[in-house]
């Protein structure tokens, strides 16, 4: 009876005295030139550091190269712990590149 008594009591303070998540103050990418920290379900700003700058993308190469593990992981055809090589043919492609050669 004690504990449900307690829990009532956390959940009706949470309701009255709400807390507010803010990363103001923070310097959380320090040699960033621009940032940005959106809390993802209610799109809410947490940090901006120059988020109107125009910046060129990260390096796309790389990102997609993480895209598409995650979806070879999530469709079976690869396991976090599977070491993977740089065929021939990736690693004469021009352009964008990771810069592996073959074998590695």
């Amino acid at each position: 009876m004690l504990k449900k008594i307690c829990v009532c009591l956390c959940v009706v303070m949470l309701i009255i005295f709400p807390i507010n998540v803010s990363a103001e103050g923070l310097k959380l990418a320090p040699n960033a030139s621009s940032s940005i920290l959106i809390e993802a379900s209610t799109k809410q700003v947490l940090y901006a550091n120059n988020e109107k700058q125009k910046l060129f993308p990260a390096s796309t190469t790389k990102i997609m190269t993480m895209i598409l593990m995650f979806e070879a992981i999530n469709k079976g055809k690869l396991k976090w712990d599977d070491v993977l090589t740089c065929s021939a043919y990736a690693a004469s492609m021009g352009e964008s590149q990771v810069y592996l050669e073959e074998g590695e």
